[in-house]
């Protein structure tokens, strides 16, 4: 699953079905994991994650809170220009 997410992040074509194997890789144990599938949250624009990506902001790794402060300016960004 993680791999999955690690080729979404690599510019590779969004693909509806990979949106479970996000949702799973933002609550997943491992940082890096989270931290990836947030940085597919801001690249694909996945408005529906915006909550998961708020309450990844109080995430323990310092990382992956950036990375969610970036998905959730993304989001809020292309709202600002719609």
């Amino acid at each position: 699953m993680a791999g999955c997410v690690e080729l979404l992040t690599k510019g590779w074509a969004w693909d509806a079905r990979a949106r479970s194997a996000v949702d799973t890789a933002l609550q997943d144990e491992a940082w890096r994991v989270r931290e990836m599938a947030l940085r597919v949250v801001a690249r694909h624009r996945l408005e529906d994650a915006v909550t998961t990506a708020a309450d990844l902001q109080d995430d323990p790794n310092a990382r992956v809170r950036a990375a969610a402060s970036r998905a959730l300016a993304r989001l809020a960004s292309d709202k600002d220009s719609a």
